[in-house]
């Protein structure tokens, strides 16, 4: 009798991690239908931007003055993408938020922290960006202040396809939470993997 109880606790169990399993791929896969267009989206200005970039690593390479770099209007250009991958990024921030609002808090991609980082980066990321104007109008002529501004331009450009790319480690918890795990058996794995 004492069998027949635990096998009944274990199927009803079983049958409720399934029934959370369910809904929680339903859930990842309206996310990854409503995100593909902005993903999708997001990677041809991304494309763009790393081809400005390439423009303006051939102009260094040609040795072409720096300060003619930012009287090309390129830097416009790229504030402009800037300005695009950084609404993108907040669609997606918006489709994250709903998804993890369908989510059981035991689910491997239950991670709201995300939310608040991603926040935070485009925060900082938007604020770098409306600066570009103000590096390209204050350059002058000063071709080392140039060049370092130039740098600068460069990095805020990796920066930002950075986020883009963060929007694909978003959906790495689909394998594990696929797989029926849950946030407690990722991280006792992450603990025998550490001892």
């Amino acid at each position: 009798m004492y069998l027949g109880k635990q096998t009944s606790i274990l199927m009803i169990v079983s049958v409720m991690s399934f029934s959370v399993f369910g809904s929680n791929q339903a859930a990842i896969k309206s996310f990854d239908a409503k995100t593909l267009p902005i993903t999708e989206r997001s990677q041809v200005i991304t494309d763009k931007q790393l081809a400005l970039m390439k423009e303006f690593n051939q102009l260094a390479q040609a040795r072409t003055s720096a300060v003619d770099v930012f009287k090309s209007g390129k830097v416009r250009q790229l504030q402009q993408l800037g300005e695009q991958t950084l609404v993108e990024a907040n669609k997606f921030v918006e489709e994250y938020q709903i998804f993890l609002s369908e989510l059981p808090e035991t689910s491997t991609c239950y991670t709201p922290e995300n939310v608040t980082e991603y926040q935070r980066m485009i925060a900082e990321l938007t604020e770098a960006n409306s600066a570009l104007s103000h590096i390209a109008s204050s350059v002058g002529d000063d071709e080392m202040g140039a060049t370092m501004a130039l740098l600068n331009v460069q990095m805020h450009a990796g920066k930002i396809s950075a986020l883009v790319q963060m929007f694909q480690l978003v959906k790495v918890c689909n394998m594990t939470d696929a797989m029926g795990m849950t946030k407690a058996d990722v991280e006792r794995q992450r603990a025998e993997q550490n001892n």
